[in-house]
């Protein structure tokens, strides 16, 4: 009889029985896979549990609500202000104004493990939290100026050494160390006292040395202060040779700081002008001479300049300082060649060629002229530049005459100013009318009053003063003459006098009386009509008004009338 068997010879009941088992497998696989996935997608790219950032919990959460509860959680700490210490004194100082501040995403991403399907990574999230400081930023800038400020309140800055010349010889001045904050002892404190409950921050001030100590004083002293006031030096100019004592020197000494030394200076400016001063003094200086405009021969003629020889104050000041290094205790200044500043040239350009005013005033006989001939020889010559101006008193200084000489003078240059048609400056009338000039155009001196006017036109004005000096028994005369281009012809004129007040009279008795004539008291006013040279026809008129007063006639008669 026949049996029916499978092809493998197995029972089917065994094959039935691992078909079971494979199924098992896979279903177990299945449900581990799906915790896997489950245990991923929990994880997935948060903080790992358990972690904290700066004592703030942030594990469980994706980085971007961990920013947030970092912030929060941080937010008082981060703004406390630090307590800062400074020698005794406190101040309260913002974490922002020392130039500190958190980065809460770089905090956070520290603490973070990322994604990824490696069973690392998972077992990390779960079971690894951990403790972190917070990332913290320092900006170098802004800590550096809070101890600038602090430096400025609270350091004092080092002193050098100084040396102080003066008239009398020298002083010294002792150095001092100063007080300052160390930057990296303070960048150190500000950052280990960040983010705590109480930041306090005490900063020592350390010594600082200044650049100029004792050592660098002595030497100073000992090389040159000592020697520059142990006695006279010689300073040589061209053939000239002057002795200058230290009192006349010192005071122009000083020093400049080179690194850590000294180096002595001199004001060569002022020094300058104490030597020409002594120079001219002990005879004629070559300097240059510039070119001008003469008479000569009743025509002017142009005087050509000459270069001169000039020390200039720097030269002055180098050979001083040469001086008092040498054993000798002598220097020879440098001289330069210095040209005229104003050429031969310069002086044709004037156009000064024609005469354009002259004025005389009459002197009486017997008049004293010494002082009107010395004050007429100083202002002679006088050459004035376009756009300059002249003053009598600026020229003369304490030297102009008085009572009538000055007057007569006075009157001399304002009348040919007047005709001339230059700009007057200042002019004032005599106080009565003494009949001497013409109406109106009399000038004085008198209470410090001034004769000035101004070259106002495109040429030069050459000033001509002649004193014929009067004698016993002859007068004399001033003339003023004016040399120029001819810009304006000129004629000069007043009115009919106004407000006339009588000159009244003055009886007196007895040999001490001195008869006087009377004058009139008026007013007028006194014009002068511009035209163009060799034109008819008025360009302008100026006028200026005139006021005199009455003087009393004084008549003498016998004691008993």
């Amino acid at each position: 009889m026949a049996r029916s068997t499978r092809r493998d010879d197995r029972p089917v009941r065994e094959s039935e029985g691992g078909r079971v088992v494979l199924l098992l497998i896979l279903g177990l696989a299945m449900l581990a896979g799906g915790l896997y996935v489950v245990a991923y997608l929990g994880a997935s790219d948060k903080v790992p549990v358990g972690t904290r950032i700066g004592g703030v919990d942030v594990g469980g959460h994706s980085p971007g609500t961990a920013v947030d509860v970092l912030r929060e959680g941080l937010h008082g700490r981060a703004r406390t202000p630090f307590t800062v210490t400074i020698g005794g004194r406190t101040q309260q100082v913002r974490p922002r104004e020392a130039g500190l501040s958190v980065d809460y995403v770089a905090s956070v991403r520290q603490a973070t493990g990322g994604r990824g399907w490696s069973p690392s990574r998972l077992w990390t999230y779960y079971t690894s939290g951990g403790e972190f400081d917070p990332v913290v930023n320092l900006d170098q800038q802004t800590l550096q100026e809070l101890l600038t400020r602090l430096d400025e309140t609270d350091g004092r800055p080092p002193a050098d050494a100084r040396v102080r010349f003066g008239k009398d010889g020298f002083s010294v001045v002792a150095p001092r160390a100063g007080l300052s904050i160390d930057p990296k002892a303070a960048a150190g404190a500000f950052w280990n006292a960040f983010l705590t409950e109480r930041p306090e921050v005490a900063l020592p001030m350390t010594p600082t040395t200044p650049a100029i100590d004792s050592n660098a004083l002595h030497q100073f002293v000992r090389r040159f202060a000592n020697p520059a006031v142990s006695g006279p030096v010689q300073l040589r100019f061209g053939t000239t040779t002057l002795r200058l004592q230290p009192s006349s020197y010192c005071r122009f000494l000083g020093s400049v700081t080179e690194g850590h030394h000294l180096r002595p200076t001199v004001h060569a400016g002022s020094l300058a002008r104490t030597v020409h001063a002594r120079l001219r003094q002990s005879g004629p200086v070559d300097t240059p001479v510039d070119a001008t405009v003469t008479l000569v021969n009743g025509r002017p003629h142009v005087v050509p300049g000459r270069p001169g020889v000039t020390f200039t104050p720097p030269a002055v000041g180098h050979a001083l300082l040469r001086a008092i290094a040498s054993p000798q205790r002598v220097a020879r200044v440098a001289a330069s060649v210095a040209p005229a500043k104003f050429t031969a040239a310069d002086a044709r350009r004037l156009g000064i060629r024609h005469q354009i005013s002259t004025f005389s005033v009459h002197l009486r006989r017997g008049h004293p002229s010494a002082d009107l001939a010395a004050a007429a020889a100083r202002l002679d010559q006088t050459v004035l530049r376009p756009g300059r101006s002249f003053s009598l008193r600026a020229r003369l200084g304490g030297g102009v005459p008085g009572d009538a000489a000055g007057t007569s003078l006075a009157t001399g240059l304002f009348n040919a100013a007047w005709l001339g048609g230059l700009q007057i400056g200042s002019h004032a009338n005599l106080l009565s009318y003494t009949g001497d000039y013409p109406v109106g155009r009399d000038a004085s001196v008198a209470d410090g009053q001034d004769v000035a006017f101004t070259d106002d036109t495109s040429y030069g004005v050459l000033v001509s003063v002649a004193v014929a000096s009067p004698s016993a028994r002859h007068g004399g005369s001033l003339t003023v003459s004016l040399w120029s281009t001819p810009t304006w012809d000129v004629v000069s004129s007043h009115a009919a006098p106004t407000a006339v007040v009588p000159a009244g009279r003055i009886v007196r008795h007895g040999s001490g009386c001195r008869a006087r004539a009377g004058r009139d008291g008026f007013d007028t006013d006194v014009t002068r009509t511009f035209a163009r040279p060799g034109s008819s026809t008025v360009d302008h008129r100026g006028s200026y008004a005139v006021h005199y007063v009455p003087v009393a006639a004084v008549v003498c008669k016998g004691r008993h009338g």
